[in-house]
């Protein structure tokens, strides 16, 4: 609050700095993939339903590409 911007926009910034890290360094079809996936999560709602599924499939996709090497390189 104390530099102009609320806690979502903090939160934002955090995540929108970190993404990029973690899909740093990796194939480029699994950046391709990322890429079109967060894109398509935040397309309006329609059309993300012309394809048959929700956003939230889209932005969950993404996710389990960009976690699933670290919980492998982690766990492994």
């Amino acid at each position: 609050a104390r530099l102009g911007c609320s806690g979502n926009y903090g939160l934002s910034l955090a995540l929108s700095l970190i993404c990029p890290i973690l899909v740093a360094g990796r194939h480029a079809v699994i950046v391709a993939a990322v890429v079109l996936l967060c894109l398509n999560a935040n397309m309006p709602i329609d059309f993300s339903l012309n394809f048959g599924y929700d956003r939230d499939y889209y932005a969950g996709l993404m996710a389990a590409l960009v976690l699933q090497p670290i919980l492998i390189h982690f766990f492994d």
